[in-house]
């Protein structure tokens, strides 16, 4: 047995190891989330959208006692419907959400725009719809007619999938007066607090008795998607819940995400893939999925000042998927005074020729597996983080020449605070190599870091 092979194999049996430690998970609740409060200027000739908004000639006076234009969503009592006011706004203009529950919101942005929240408002976006006319059958509650089906995506990874939580990818959910209900997959283990999406008959079952309940179930795989086109898009002080995928996917560059809260979407709060210099600030990610933030291909991304928490709630696998923030394949990338916490996975994660990396200043604590980890990665700075009570503190697997100084790692439960690990997987990317993202461990500088 050659060194890197017998590597590989303790590197194996380190990962049991660790995520051994993910047994005494932090406890996730279905706690109320408020969207964050915002009081952002509203600029001259903003659109306003509502929940209620009408697209069709009210005939009401507009602002200036025009009747004419009633409709064109530029007067604050005279709000349209999302899709309206982002088909008719020209680029560069801003669109205002006043308060309220926003469904069947899903659009692509293909155009510069600013969408924000109304001073002091909490706008919700909610990838669900509420469901009605239930009809009880023994000790169960069914919805006949159910044309929303989630299952497992043909493109997911089966690695994605842990073997004790199968249902992980399976993308539906329900919640009752805003309790998420857990889904299994047979009618026949359907029992209080779970449900079950009959694909092949459209019926929907819950154990829950809904009367005098709202109950709200998920319809809408994403609320907005950000195309090239819509590059230098601002969001900004809104709420998402309940989309089966994520809530917003990032296919543009140098967008802006800011004080938005993302909460219970089915796989990812935020998704982004082919985007550069996209800044996410100030945001909530939390009670997601898999993940709350995952990022492809997203060179010179910005995370600051997000509180990114408990995450993966579908028990996802923490080898291979689950996280608070998981980045691959990114050039210049910087995440900086982040609160990662209480996440079932590890806490941030970068992954997979992640080059030229800044981790500074972050707290990632009470995550149920590892604080911080960099894998298969090269050239980067890890400084001056509290890493603590993780299941491990902070980890370099095939990864080089990264400055790891100035941290606080304590009281993890992994006995070496800091852990270097080499394994037999070589990069065989001729253009990644070149830049040196060989995936073998080496020149790493370990120094000034607190340990207890």
């Amino acid at each position: 047995m050659n060194t890197r092979t017998s590597l590989q194999l303790k590197f194996l049996v380190f990962v049991q190891s660790v995520f051994a430690l993910s047994l005494a998970s932090p406890e996730v609740t279905s706690a109320a989330v408020n969207v964050k409060n915002t009081n952002y200027p509203i600029p001259a000739g903003a659109y306003f959208v509502s929940p209620d908004g009408r697209d069709s000639n009210s005939g009401r006076k507009n602002d200036k006692g025009d009747r004419r234009g009633a409709n064109s969503c530029k007067s604050f009592n005279s709000p349209c419907s999302v899709e309206k006011a982002i088909a008719s706004a020209p680029s560069g203009a801003t669109i205002v959400f006043k308060d309220g529950i926003y469904r069947n919101v899903n659009t692509n942005i293909n155009k510069k725009l600013t969408l924000q929240a109304y001073p002091n408002a909490e706008p919700w976006l909610k990838g669900s719809v509420v469901v009605g006319d239930w009809v009880r059958e023994g000790n169960k509650w069914r919805k006949d007619g159910w044309n929303y089906s989630f299952p497992l995506p043909r493109h997911m990874d089966k690695k994605a999938l842990d073997r004790e939580h199968p249902m992980a990818g399976n993308r539906d959910m329900v919640y009752v007066d805003g309790v998420a209900l857990k889904q299994v997959g047979s009618k026949s283990r359907v029992v209080g607090g779970t449900f079950y999406v009959d694909y092949a008959k459209n019926k929907l079952y819950i154990g829950k008795n809904p009367a005098g309940k709202t109950v709200e179930a998920t319809a809408i795989e994403k609320a907005f998607s950000l195309t090239r086109k819509g590059s230098s898009t601002v969001i900004r002080g809104l709420g998402f819940a309940h989309y089966a995928d994520q809530a917003i996917l990032v296919m543009a560059d140098r967008a802006t995400l800011e004080n938005n809260t993302f909460v219970w979407n089915g796989l990812s709060g935020i998704r982004l893939t082919s985007a550069t210099n996209a800044v996410l600030r100030g945001n909530n990610v939390s009670y997601n999925a898999m993940n709350g933030i995952q990022g492809y291909y997203t060179d010179h991304l910005l995370l600051e000042n997000n509180s990114i928490s408990f995450n993966n709630i579908e028990q996802f696998a923490r080898t291979w998927s689950g996280a608070g923030t998981k980045i691959m394949k990114t050039t210049g990338l910087t995440l900086r005074n982040n609160v990662v916490e209480n996440n079932l996975a590890t806490g941030i994660w970068l992954d997979g020729s992640v080059y030229k990396s800044t981790v500074t200043g972050n707290t990632s604590r009470n995550n149920a597996s590892i604080g911080i980890q960099h894998e298969l990665s090269h050239l980067g700075t890890v400084s001056g983080n509290l890493v603590a009570n993780n299941g491990a503190g902070i980890m370099l697997a095939d990864t080089s020449s990264i400055q790891v100084r100035n941290n606080r790692v304590v009281n993890n439960r992994f006995k070496e605070p800091i852990i270097v690990k080499d394994s037999k997987r070589v990069n065989k990317n001729k253009a990644e190599v070149a830049r040196g993202i060989k995936w073998v461990t080496g020149n790493n500088v370990i120094k000034n870091n607190t340990f207890r």
